[in-house]
């Protein structure tokens, strides 16, 4: 009785902060929702966070930094997946990434995403922190980023369209490079 009652507790917490996740936080008309943190395991050197933007007004705008309150990240970057010959590579983005006119753009596992580098804590299940991204346009935006197990995160962006081929930031150690090569086998190469 009391492993079902830790269970059903574990759920209802874990389904309360996914759920508040989902509220859309706007500033001068661009909207983020689904803000989220993948929690890692103690060493584990980065981290991945994942959120919604949508651009409703008829002007671009460009993400071009992001922030967190924890004194256990080094820092954030914006970065992007993509397939090349097979072999999944992931790089910072240069110069932003672009949230165009009348489009929603979405950060997730497999695509375009955070990059919390250098920690030196793990992320916790459970907590929430607050991450502020920067907009070229709009300006700062702070946004309460619960921190998730990578299932409940791939739950969340299930049918977006990312590339998650299985591999979740803090599974393995990346370093602090800026390019990174996994095959689509879960063997890492590159390191």
């Amino acid at each position: 009785m009391r492993n079902f009652l830790a269970v059903t507790a574990v759920t209802v917490f874990t389904t309360a902060t996914l759920t508040a996740a989902l509220w859309a936080d706007t500033v001068d008309g661009l909207s983020v929702s689904q803000p989220m943190l993948r929690a890692t395991a103690p060493g584990a050197p980065v981290a991945g966070g994942y959120l919604v933007i949508t651009n409703p007004t008829e002007a671009d705008d460009l993400l071009v930094a992001a922030t967190i309150d924890l004194d256990t990240v080094g820092r954030v970057e914006l970065h992007e997946m993509t397939m090349a010959d097979g072999v999944m590579m992931m790089s910072e983005v240069e110069g932003g990434i672009p949230v165009p006119a009348g489009e929603t753009v979405v950060l997730q596992p497999g695509g375009l995403h955070l990059m919390l580098m250098g920690l030196t804590g793990p992320l916790e299940a459970g907590a929430t922190h607050e991450v502020t991204l920067t907009f070229e346009q709009a300006g700062e935006m702070s946004v309460t980023a619960p921190v998730a197990t990578l299932g409940d995160i791939r739950a969340a962006f299930e049918g977006m369209g990312g590339m998650d081929a299985g591999h979740g930031h803090g599974d393995h150690g990346h370093g602090h490079g800026h390019k990174h090569e996994h095959s689509g086998h879960g063997k890492h190469e590159g390191h």
